[in-house]
């Protein structure tokens, strides 16, 4: 019998997790690089990814254009569907509020990327090419946020292959078909007009709080003048009380001094 050698397979490149720190860098060069405006982008996410690669380098932390635009489109996708428990998962407040803010701005980046081309038809407007250095994106020790400290978690391929096609999904491919700009456009309005309307709700609620505390300040006030006046009128009855019993003494005592 002849034995066959088992055909040679590559190893499973392993797929690297973002942090909330990974996120934040990423989108930063996302919006330094703004691939949405280049007329190459795939070049342009390249790049983005080169430079995160070298910034984290010590990290072992390595990205190509493909994961970069994955990672951006998914994160993208959770902002535009207010899914905030997934933009806040393993980070602290100050770093969800860093990533929501950025991702604001490539948010707005996306949507000049659909108005020019509308307009323009396939044309993009010429940018002055942004210089940005890697030790913006190494995060020195003084600026750098604390993440919460958690445990490894014990990840499963399963799982990682799930979170891999979830971005896969959220990012565009060259094959899939553009959507609409007009209704790109009319999503990040209708996203936008939703989340005034939550911010102008959170505002009348917090008015309302403030006016009860107002109210509840107020009956405080009206109660401790009450007590005041009642210890003030008790003092008086009292003040009135003695003298009566002092003028009722000192009749006695005329009367007895005259016997």
């Amino acid at each position: 019998s002849f034995l066959f050698p088992a055909p040679f397979t590559a190893p499973r490149k392993r797929q690297v997790r973002f942090s909330a720190r990974h996120d934040i860098i990423l989108l930063r060069e996302v919006i330094a690089q703004n691939p949405f405006g280049s007329k190459e982008p795939g070049r342009m996410w390249a790049r983005v990814g080169e430079i995160i690669t070298a910034a984290l380098q010590e990290e072992s932390f390595e990205v190509d254009a493909r994961r970069c635009r994955e990672r951006t489109m998914l994160l993208l996708d959770y902002y535009k569907k207010q899914d905030f428990p997934s933009l806040r998962r393993f980070g602290t407040e100050k770093l969800y509020a860093q990533k929501e803010d950025l991702l604001h701005e490539v948010l707005e980046l996306e949507a000049e990327k659909g108005l020019l081309v509308s307009g323009d038809g396939a044309k993009y407007q010429d940018e002055e090419p942004r210089n940005h250095l890697i030790e913006e994106l190494t995060l020195t020790e003084p600026d750098k946020p604390n993440v919460t400290r958690l445990p490894p978690l014990a990840v499963t391929e399963a799982e990682e292959e799930r979170e891999h096609m979830a971005e896969l999904s959220a990012a565009p491919t060259a094959k899939r078909p553009c959507q609409c700009c007009c209704q790109t456009y009319s999503e990040i309005l209708s996203f936008l007009e939703k989340r005034s309307e939550a911010e102008q709700r959170l505002r009348e609620e917090e008015l309302s709080l403030r006016r009860e505390e107002l109210e509840i300040q107020r009956s405080k006030i009206a109660l401790e003048r009450e007590r005041l006046e009642a210890e003030r009128k008790e003092r008086e009855r009292r003040f009135e009380l003695e003298s009566q019993e002092r003028q009722v003494i000192l009749d006695l005592l005329k009367d007895k001094v005259l016997k």
